[in-house]
Formats: C-alpha cells, sequence, structure tokens
C-alpha cells in the first residue's frame, strides 16, 4: 500500500493570493478592518510599531503577529514588570490579532487559481493514501479538495457538521486549527465559509466580543502548544507522526518549518530517522527554507525545488517524478 505525506504551509496558499505571516498587516482587507478600528489601530501604532520606528505601511520590516503575540505572553509572565501591561488591553488585541488573521487570509481570497487542483487528483491516482497535514488558517486545501472530489476527506478528529464521503484515499490534519473550525460548548464545529455559510458573521461577532464560541487557531506564538485548543487538536498531531513514519514519500509545499513550530521540527526529523525508505521532495521559492531543510535532512534522501507552487505545477509529473523515483507517474 502506497502512502504519501503532503505538508501544505503559507506558501501554498501564496499563489492563491493569501498573504504570508510577514505581510497580513499589508493585506488590503487587513487595513480596511483595521482602518475602521481605530481603536485596534492606535493601540498597534503605539504599543509595537511607533517605538521601532514603523507603522503598517512598514510592518513587513518590523514585528510579525507571530512576534507581538508572543511579547503579549512574555509581557504578561514576567513578574518585575507585568502590572505594566493590562490585561483588559491584551486580551482586546489578541482578538483584533486573530481578526486581522481571519481578514487577511479569507476575505477576497478564492480557490479560483486551482493551483492544488492537479497535485491533489495525480497523487490520488498514484497512492492509495494522501494524507494532507496543513498548517494555515485559511479555507483555500478545503475548497481546492472540494471543487475536484464533489465531497470532504476524512478527519482525525471530531468535527461537528463536517460530512465526509465514503474517500479512503485522502486525509486531512488541521495541525494549527483554522479560521472555520471553531469551539462552541468545548467541541469542534466546522463553519461553513460557501454561500450561505455563517463564517463571516461568526468573525463579525467576535470582532465585536459578542460571538458564542472561539475560533481553533493555535495562537501564533512561541506559545502555540500550550493552548488550550491543543488538546482538540493533539489527536491530528499523533496522526501526523504515524503517516510520516510509514510514508513512502513526502512532499513539502511553502512550509518554511520556523523554529517557535518545535513540535513539527520534532516529528519531522524524528519521522526522517525511523523511516530511512521515505523520499522527501521540499517546494519553496526560498533558498533559504530549501537549505534548512537539507542541514536537517540531508541530501540523499531529500530533492529541493526552488519554486512556487504555480512554477512547480508546469511540469508537475515530471516535477513529481523527479523527487519520487520509486514512484511510477506515467
Amino acid at each position: 500500500m502506497s502512502k504519501a505525506v503532503v505538508i501544505l504551509g503559507a506558501g501554498a496558499s501564496a499563489d492563491f493570493g493569501v498573504p504570508t505571516l510577514k505581510n497580513l498587516f499589508k493585506d488590503s482587507q487587513a487595513r480596511s478592518f483595521l482602518k475602521v478600528r481605530r481603536k485596534a489601530l492606535k493601540s498597534l501604532n503605539d504599543l509595537f510599531w511607533v517605538p521601532r520606528g514603523h507603522s503598517i505601511d512598514t510592518s513587513d520590516q518590523s514585528l510579525s503577529i507571530e512576534e507581538m503575540l508572543t511579547i503579549l505572553r512574555d509581557w504578561e509572565q514576567e513578574p518585575t514588570c507585568s502590572e505594566t501591561l493590562d490585561a483588559e488591553e491584551a486580551a482586546y488585541l489578541r482578538r483584533v490579532l486573530y481578526v486581522v488573521i481571519q481578514r487577511a487570509v479569507f476575505v477576497g481570497k478564492s480557490s479560483s487559481g486551482k493551483h492544488l487542483n492537479a497535485l491533489i487528483n495525480l497523487l490520488g491516482r498514484h497512492f492509495d493514501l494522501v494524507t494532507w497535514a496543513s498548517f494555515n488558517w485559511d479555507c483555500i486545501f478545503e475548497a481546492s479538495y472540494w471543487y475536484c472530489r464533489n465531497k470532504n476527506p476524512r478527519l482525525a478528529v471530531d468535527l461537528e457538521n463536517w460530512t465526509t464521503g465514503t474517500t479512503r484515499t485522502n486525509e486531512f490534519l488541521k495541525l494549527h486549527g483554522g479560521i472555520n473550525w471553531w469551539k462552541i460548548g468545548g467541541r469542534l464545529h466546522y463553519l461553513s465559509f460557501g454561500r450561505g455559510g455563517d463564517l463571516m458573521t461568526k468573525w463579525s461577532d467576535y470582532a465585536d466580543g459578542n460571538a458564542e464560541g472561539e475560533p481553533v487557531i493555535l495562537e501564533p506564538s512561541v506559545y502555540k502548544y500550550q493552548d488550550d485548543n491543543y488538546n482538540l487538536l493533539e489527536a491530528q498531531w499523533d496522526r501526523f507522526m504515524r503517516r510520516l513514519c510509514e510514508a513512502d514519500c513526502v512532499l513539502v509545499l511553502g512550509y518554511s518549518l520556523p523554529d517557535a513550530d518545535s513540535q513539527a521540527r520534532s516529528r519531522i526529523t524524528v519521522a526522517f530517522q525511523v523511516n530511512p525508505t521515505c523520499r522527501w521532495l521540499v517546494v519553496d521559492p526560498s533558498a533559504e527554507t530549501c537549505r534548512r531543510y537539507k542541514r536537517l535532512l540531508g541530501q540523499t534522501a531529500l530533492t529541493t525545488v526552488e519554486k512556487g507552487l504555480a512554477g512547480f505545477n508546469n511540469e508537475l509529473k515530471a516535477n513529481l517524478q523527479g523527487g519520487f523515483p520509486n514512484i511510477d507517474f506515467a
């Protein structure tokens, strides 16, 4: 039984117009939200940008949302100066930053570019099991998969309102949660993002502090794995590790393996140690990211391609064949 794991990072969604972490505040939808929410913009300016000589216009050269949220947690836990941070202000800023994420990765974004569709179909024909492991908060993969298959892949967690067909070939792990996964009454719920869905209404209520429940997004900070919501997602991480250890092929699309993602790094490096016959293919336009994987995984079992997803698609079969010579993609 042939098995593949596809790891999706922010780079896999970049060709769909979804901004990467450092560019979230430059996204037009995120900026529109902050322009209306003047109190939120003032707080971000006063607390993070102005002291560093920046503004929203140069935010890509300053702190990322991940660094901002880490600073807030560090500040709260520092006994010598924790009293200088207002707890209500910190909670408000966290909510604002989550809404910035939702606006940037969802509003005005679409899977109509179909950059994932050919890959979904091709891997489905050549593997008995494909595990799609996403670190993204957006809905791009789900929309692409539905367009290709007219059904949803199976999951490793119980998710209210999520329906799957009889598919056994594809499974989906949303490892850091997402804007369309919510905790309501202590349980995971799926919010439909299609026409007539309630996702936008829920986020609008959340922005005003009036929503029932909360989005299940692991806090984008170094404290993400201490987040209470990690317990709801943990079964996915166990499945992720098992699939990596069983895989014949692992394809990494646009995932830079950042230092703050300690759980991901540990599972990838350990799985590489215990699964010596697996082939790895990393697709990323960043030479630095490719060098990072080469340092961690070497050059015997690893192939790197310095391209984005759209460019990789131009010669999809040939690129996959080069990375996975153990599979016949003819």
